[in-house]
């Protein structure tokens, strides 16, 4: 008689304390010095009951770090911050892949929101976003109340629709269902594991990968087929698989990276070189968990066929966000993402609203990586608007997803706009020592330096123990001018990427 979402507040406690008890001290001395805020201090945590905000964050993720970031940056004239979320844990996509093939805990995968908001920030204790008024520089919450601001900054993702699909909930829930998305139920137990077996208890029939049309999570980070078809491969071999089975992708695009086209040339070679089955404008629109069926419609001119399935992982669908939608932020022109100036990040049309990380509408892969490089430029904004300065930030469009090759190796996909390549794009894309050495360090370094980003530890790509500062434009450069190199000149002359 206990609710799915009972179930799911419940077990997302119980793995806020296991993430507490797992990391000892360092977690534990995190959350008392936010009991203790402003104890010692001249200066108060800002209060979560103020009627205006001079910085409005919303979004749990890249929004919670930016708050520590803005924090940290104006010690001397701080501003008084709300982080707006409705997320209790961060599903880091990136390593999916790892923690799928069971090299990361559940406590390293899915940080606790809180962690990343700075104890002087005011926050929504997980209440999220209802409305934006725009006109009147306003929010509204889910509960109701009204919050005004001088500065807004949307950074909420973009949103995933399992239940466009009929039967993809049900049997991503069910735990004896082979249906897999790379996301975990919420209704299930911190001790429930069921994401391994999409690759490991596979033995026999039809499997399925299936891409949903753009704008999707996961693009190249969620990829998992290499590795599937090389686990599988080795199963066949040692009887462990039947040779009676077929595995196919089913694309609804004509490409797997939509920005970049020597990362989405690489992938289709590869495919074809592993003799992986691969079908093109084909959506999945339906899963019966019944009769282990599944039906897929051609985006060209809505013919649907049924096809029986034994093992099926699927990206899920997504839709836009209502309150971008009803305020006019994101538009069809925007393709229902937020209506952004793609270098400075700032609204096109309200000069007091950023986006920051997947929700932007801008021309480049979404990746955490790349959310991350945006994160300096909409902090280095943010504070120049607040002092009346002019903007001197710019995105370059980097974007950083790792790609699996193999069950032990994998390389990087890293880009900027138009096209244009780091030294390290596809760095030894052959599974060689190089990448075999990388899967090693994300197995076993990366979970923490992916946590020593939300506690600040580490300021992040690309400098990481240094703080990222922009220079002033030239002498005669406004703010609608737009550097042809990266946002960091100098390292990329070093690192030969410019």
């Amino acid at each position: 008689g206990i609710n799915a979402e009972y179930m799911g507040r419940l077990n997302n406690l119980m793995l806020k304390q296991a993430v507490q008890f797992k990391h000892g001290s360092q977690r534990l001395v995190e959350q008392a010095a936010r009991g203790f805020a402003g104890l010692f201090s001249k200066r108060k945590p800002t209060k979560k009951d103020l009627q205006k905000y001079d910085l409005i964050v919303v979004g749990g993720n890249l929004g919670a770090i930016l708050s520590r970031h803005i924090e940290d940056f104006t010690k001397k004239s701080p501003l008084k911050i709300m982080v707006v979320f409705d997320n209790l844990t961060n599903q880091q996509w990136s390593m999916r892949q790892i923690y799928e093939q069971q090299l990361a805990s559940k406590t390293d995968y899915l940080p606790n929101t809180k962690l990343g908001i700075n104890m002087m920030s005011a926050h929504s204790d997980g209440i999220g976003l209802d409305k934006v008024i725009p006109n009147e520089n306003a929010i509204v919450l889910k509960n109701g109340r009204r919050i005004e601001y001088e500065q807004l900054v949307l950074a909420p993702g973009i949103q995933d629709q399992v239940d466009a699909i009929p039967g993809l909930e049900e049997g991503w829930r069910d735990m004896e269902a082979p249906v897999f998305i790379p996301k975990d139920h919420p209704s299930w137990r911190v001790t429930q594991h069921k994401y391994p077996r999409y690759i490991y208890n596979f033995t026999s029939g039809d499997a399925y990968f299936c891409i949903p049309p753009y704008p999707f999570r996961g693009e190249v980070a969620a990829y998992n087929f290499f590795v599937t078809h090389d686990v599988w491969s080795w199963s066949k071999l040692n009887g462990r698989l039947s040779p009676k089975h077929t595995f196919t992708i089913i694309n609804a695009n004509d490409r797997f990276v939509q920005h970049l086209d020597v990362a989405d040339n690489f992938i289709k070679e590869e495919i074809k070189k592993r003799g992986i089955n691969v079908e093109y404008g084909l959506n999945l629109v339906e899963v019966d968990n019944k009769s282990r069926t599944l039906t897929f419609e051609n985006v060209n001119n809505g013919q649907r066929e049924s096809r029986p399935f034994s093992n099926l992982y699927a990206l899920p669908p997504t839709r836009p966000h209502n309150f971008l939608v009803d305020s006019g932020l994101a538009t069809k022109e925007s393709n229902y993402l937020l209506d952004v100036d793609p270098y400075t990040l700032q609204h096109r049309r309200y000069k007091n609203i950023w986006g920051l990380g997947d929700v932007n509408n801008v021309p480049t892969t979404k990746t955490f990586w790349g959310g991350f490089h945006q994160l300096h430029v909409v902090r280095n904004n943010v504070l120049r608007t607040a002092h009346g300065q002019s903007l001197n930030a710019h995105y370059s469009g980097y974007s950083k997803s790792p790609l699996y090759l193999k069950q032990a190796n994998m390389t990087y996909v890293v880009h900027y706009y138009n096209q244009r390549t780091s030294f390290i794009n596809l760095l030894d894309s052959r599974g060689g020592i190089i990448s075999g050495l990388r899967y090693m360090w994300w197995t076993s370094r990366q979970k923490k330096e992916f946590l020593d980003f939300y506690l600040r530890k580490s300021w992040g790509p690309p400098f990481y123990k240094v703080k990222r500062i922009f220079r002033e434009l030239p002498e005669g450069a406004g703010e609608g001018s737009r550097p042809d190199t990266p946002v960091y000149p100098m390292a990329g002359k070093l690192l030969g990427t410019v």
